[in-house]
């Protein structure tokens, strides 16, 4: 017996000649949008060497797919407007908010020039990832398939990062350096120096094509829970998760190894509560009467948190100082930000303890102010608004266990965005990952339209 939803007995060939033409005619047409995607999504692990570069301004492979696909993608999706085949899923709306903010606050601090560019590039990366996998997906299975791809990819990828600990030096880098001349001041001072951010005991930093350990690490762990929530009966998820946490081990991110075991105690509280449908209402109300108790009776409330997520007591006071010493400043600036993060000298002005703002909610505040950090949130979690979709009938089990395992993706990216920054290849991915889950959310509200 078929497995496939009705939605899609049309395609039988029972059926009239012209309706076996449509089907034909979408099936190629799919398997187009999925090429497309796959592209994006090896561009998207290429080494930040092999970028394009227009005087300062830096053209990433997978920024110069999306301004070609982003508006095709834009067109298709409003073409879909009316019709049986589109369901408004909220996350739509708010990340063109989202990323006109971004512009509009960018170039308010910045200026229209810089804002414009800095702005309108990190805009691109997120609003232009969300809308090409939103639009190009929807066909049976696509997203699963797109997934099975990038934790395929994810492997070679973890295997060539491995090369950085085994040879004792930055290998990707070193070699693309040697082929294009590209050269990174900031890893050769801290080469010199020995410092954290390459490495840890002694011992170099499992990077590979990425930019930093820490997107690695993130990395790792966001597609080892995708590949062992979506395919736990196959080899491939368990194969694809061991690797990857070898990958996050050897990035030596705390971070990465958190988001693994708040990954597995999710999904074993999703297995092990089939029938309580209220799981997560409870699960969030006891994780919020924690956070409000810590926050009134603990003098240093982050560092708290993070010493019982497992992070040292040292990365905690850390975090804790950067709070302390932000907060102010977004505060005198909460609507647009305090400007660009590029275009600001934070050691000159003492104000902060280190180079950068190792909290990707409190660095977006300071970009483009709290509204702008605001609108990313509700993204993300605005492809979840149309309520849960792992029991809808005419979803694909492969397509039900994906819904739950990008539901545990934006718990574990949300919360760690308190930790930790996350840009290039894993701000990206929050794109793409809100952008997959709206596909679903729009195939269980159209399919379930076609067969009513």
């Amino acid at each position: 017996m078929s497995t496939q939803p009705a939605a899609y007995s049309h395609v039988s060939t029972g059926y009239p000649q012209p309706i076996r033409l449509r089907a034909n005619r979408g099936a190629v047409r799919s398997l187009g949008d999925e090429a497309v995607l796959k592209l994006l999504m090896a561009a998207l692990f290429l080494p930040e060497g092999l970028s394009f570069f227009i005087g300062d301004f830096r053209l990433t492979a997978v920024r110069l797919l999306l301004i070609c696909f982003s508006v095709a993608a834009v067109i298709r999706l409003c073409r879909r407007i009316g019709t049986a085949a589109y369901a408004c899923v909220p996350s739509d709306i708010l990340v063109v908010v989202a990323g006109i903010w971004m512009v509009i606050a960018a170039m308010i601090t910045s200026g229209p020039a810089n804002g414009l560019k800095g702005g309108g590039a990190l805009a691109l990366d997120f609003v232009g990832a969300y809308f090409v996998f939103r639009s190009f997906l929807g066909s049976l299975d696509s997203s699963v398939r797109i997934v099975e791809f990038a934790c395929k990819l994810m492997v070679v990828v973890v295997l060539i990062a491995l090369l950085d600990p085994l040879t004792g030096k930055l290998f990707t880098y070193e070699w693309i350096k040697g082929i294009t001349g590209y050269r990174k001041e900031a890893y050769a001072v801290a080469i010199l120096s020995q410092a954290e951010t390459l490495y840890r005991d002694g011992s170099i930093r499992a990077m590979g094509p990425m930019e930093h350990s820490i997107l690695f690490g993130l990395a790792c762990a966001w597609f080892g829970a995708l590949a062992l929530c979506t395919f736990p009966r196959r080899l491939l998820g368990w194969a694809v998760a061991v690797v990857a946490f070898i990958g996050a081990f050897f990035s030596r991110s705390q971070g990465a190894m958190v988001s693994f075991v708040l990954v597995m105690a999710l999904a074993v509280l999703y297995g092990a509560t089939p029938r309580l449908t209220s799981r997560w209402k409870i699960l969030g109300t006891i994780v919020a009467c924690g956070v409000t108790f810590i926050f009134l009776f603990s003098g240093k409330p982050i560092a708290t948190i993070l010493r019982f997520a497992g992070v040292t007591p040292m990365t905690g006071w850390y975090r804790e100082a950067i709070w302390e010493a932000a907060t102010p400043l977004v505060a005198g600036s909460p609507l647009f930000g305090i400007g660009l993060l590029d275009d600001w000298n934070w050691q000159a002005g003492g104000v902060l303890v280190g180079s950068s703002v190792d909290t990707m909610w409190l660095e977006l505040a300071m970009n483009f102010g709290i509204p702008g950090s605001l609108f990313v949130f509700l993204t993300i979690v605005g492809a979840f608004w149309l309520g849960p979709i792992d029991r809808c009938r005419v979803l694909s089990p492969s397509e039900k266990r994906l819904s739950v395992a990008l539901g545990f993706l934006t718990v574990i990216s949300v919360l760690e965005g308190f930790m930790v920054h996350m840009w290039g290849i894993c701000w990206v991915l929050l794109g793409v990952f809100a952008g997959i889950r709206a596909s679903l959310a729009e195939s269980a509200v159209a399919r379930s339209r076609m067969t009513a």
